[in-house]
């Protein structure tokens, strides 16, 4: 079926972009060849207009354009009218809002208009809501803002310190994603190998996999939290472990982009052999070392110690502060 018009309008402050603004934008879409959508900035808003345009193209179709402009919406129709059709390339045929306004609004331009979703039915959030309490409404954000303003929790440890099952525990409780350890099935799928010796470029690529991972997974974020099963800075331990000297490319790695918190897991409890790990001894060594590299980069820390339980609930009492985020204007 062809579509209806050839130009098409949506306006907003996408401030920030959510799920809501996305399904306008794609009703919209389907019925117009060209569809153009007026962001509108202000100097005082936490988030910049370039972002907002960058996470609102990522989740809409092809043949939507996102024309920013310093203007705030006005609150009358007659004036906004003017401006638009001073922004916008060419007249529109029709204009989209899930607003009482648009009516009006879309006459002036000389335009026909199509309510889209007026009491919110479909998606029910709203951009006020979102700024009040980004931590609470997080998962109505667009998936790139998701990925962008998720805050990184990072379990670390030695082998035999239940990073993983924690890792798991607390994505649970939260509700929220996990991110598993690309290094262990890396491992799995090298593990019959004669010559068991590492190189340089494996650990890179393993670092550079784990992030990969983390950011699609940070794309179905809630609550504003990422948990990761370890990081860059884990794989430059073991790159010094097996090479004997560090990686200037996993050392930068470490630390251009520190989580939001480390939380490590004490070797304190028996260390158990599974058929992949080294020894009691290294897993001493490789926990002081790791601590030693986060107490370097300065970044915050929490101690895990204790039984599963223990070291849960302490979890969670230094992760549920950063699901409350500063308010957005």
């Amino acid at each position: 079926m062809p579509p209806a018009w050839t130009t098409g309008v949506v306006v907003g402050k996408f401030n920030p972009p959510h799920l809501g603004h996305v399904y306008l934008i794609q009703q919209a879409s389907h019925r117009v060849e060209r569809l153009y959508v007026i962001l509108c900035d202000r100097q005082d808003q936490t988030l910049s207009a370039a972002q907002r345009r960058e996470w609102l193209l990522d989740a809409t179709p092809s043949n939507v354009r996102v024309l920013v402009t310093p203007d705030d919406l006005p609150p009358s129709n007659e004036p906004w009218a003017r401006r638009a059709l001073e922004i916008l390339p060419e007249p529109p045929d029709v204009a989209f809002t899930s607003e009482d306004w648009g009516q009006g609004w879309a006459e002036l331009m000389g335009a026909e208009h199509v309510l889209v979703d007026r009491h919110r039915n479909a998606f029910p959030i709203s951009g006020t809501a979102l700024r009040s309490d980004l931590g609470r409404e997080f998962a109505w954000l667009v998936p790139a803002a998701r990925q962008a303003l998720a805050r990184r929790v990072v379990l670390v440890g030695a082998e035999s310190t239940g990073k993983t099952t924690m890792a798991g525990a607390l994505a649970q409780l939260l509700k929220t994603v996990w991110v598993p350890e690309h290094g262990r099935w890396y491992w799995e799928g090298r593990r019959h190998l004669e010559d068991q010796s590492w190189s340089t470029d494996e650990l890179r690529r393993i670092a550079v996999a784990q992030v990969r991972l983390e950011e699609d997974l940070a794309r179905r974020a809630t609550n504003g939290i990422v948990v990761a099963d370890t990081d860059a800075l884990v794989t430059a331990v073991w790159h010094e472990r097996y090479l004997g000297t560090q990686d200037p490319v996993l050392e930068r790695m470490a630390t251009e982009r520190p989580p939001a918190l480390y939380l490590i897991c004490s070797p304190d409890f028996p260390w158990i052999q599974d058929g992949t790990r080294e020894s009691e001894q290294h897993r001493a060594k490789m926990h002081e070392s790791t601590v030693a590299r986060i107490q370097a980069l300065g970044a915050k820390m929490g101690l895990l110690t204790g039984s599963h339980e223990q070291r849960l609930s302490t979890a969670m009492n230094h992760v549920m502060p950063l699901t409350q985020f500063p308010l957005l204007v």
